[in-house]
């Protein structure tokens, strides 16, 4: 019997042109399967009513296709809201950036190495395009672990992560790596030890995608975006594995948002977060600027629109 496939296409500034590749490629990916695909469109209305065309397109025979726009403009929360509220169920759940153009047998292959492995939680494709390519992919190969761009979980772990009220925190920049580190735990670091190969890789399984350019206004704004969010990045993994790996406390008792989760590491371990510091004085900018930050949340509390499907 088939395996059914859901697969969560998740978005937010991407071009309407480049959410549309995406969207193709990952239908001609299902091609064959029982499949529902969302597209997840957080905080921007308008690309959310631009992706509804797709909708009306004709899609493979046993493919379905949603598309929501959710109103906080965060991933982490349109990821926990996925899981929570919007996942149909099926035995494998894939997650898509919306400028990711997967290619056609690439769901096919990360399917097929979480089944070959009997501890394999979740799989993951590996990039093909940047000057780090090659040496992410290598990596990977070695250690596992789940690259943002693409990857997928086992409908069980999908359920059992719904019902122990696992979230990703509101305003969590890296949202892959705490995903992973949960994974390599088996959900509960106080009874499992970490190990990697809970992750499986298909090294030929990925995706393309169109490069930044700096002479693009628009690219050049989100380059430099991302380089300042490299910090709380970092400030990020210090603090979600001080919880896992040395509390070895369950994911979904760490803070509701990334602010919160950073001042609990803080607080709890002083000298740590201060010799992280001295070492790196704009981890301790990043810090300040995290937390200084008063964003509202009550968004969180709207439901998904579903806006065609």
């Amino acid at each position: 019997v088939t395996a059914a496939w859901s697969i969560a296409i998740l978005s937010s500034r991407e071009a309407p042109e480049t959410l549309a590749e995406t969207v193709r490629s990952a239908l001609r990916a299902c091609a064959g399967r029982q499949a529902t695909v969302d597209v997840v469109v957080n905080g921007n209305g308008a690309l959310a009513v631009a992706a509804a065309g797709l909708a009306r397109e004709a899609a493979p025979p046993g493919l379905a296709l949603r598309v929501w726009d959710v109103p906080l403009g965060d991933k982490a929360h349109a990821w926990t809201h996925y899981l929570r509220d919007l996942w149909p169920g099926a035995d494998f759940a894939f997650f898509i950036d919306g400028y990711a153009a997967v290619r056609p047998d690439a769901l096919t292959l990360i399917e097929a190495a979480i089944t070959a492995s009997p501890i394999a939680l979740a799989g993951t494709g590996v990039p093909s395009m940047g000057r780090s390519a090659a040496a992410l992919r290598e990596e990977m190969i070695r250690t596992g672990g789940l690259h943002g761009n693409l990857y997928a979980l086992r409908g069980e772990v999908m359920r059992a992560l719904r019902g122990s009220g696992f979230r990703l925190p509101l305003g969590l920049y890296r949202t892959d790596p705490l995903l992973t580190s949960t994974l390599c735990f088996n959900l509960d670091p106080a009874v499992h030890p970490w190990n990697w190969k809970h992750t499986a890789v298909a090294p030929e399984a990925t995706w393309s995608f169109r490069p930044l350019a700096w002479h693009r206004p628009r690219d050049l704004l989100t380059q430099l975006r991302r380089m300042r969010r490299q910090y709380q990045g970092e400030l990020e993994r210090h603090a979600y594995s001080h919880h896992l790996a040395v509390l070895k406390r369950r994911p979904e008792e760490l803070a509701d948002t990334a602010a919160g989760m950073v001042r609990d590491w803080m607080e709890v371990a002083p000298e740590d977060a201060e010799r992280r510091f001295r070492r790196n004085p704009l981890l301790r900018l990043s810090a300040r600027q995290l937390l200084g930050q008063r964003r509202d949340w009550s968004a969180a509390a709207e439901p998904a629109r579903l806006v065609a499907g």
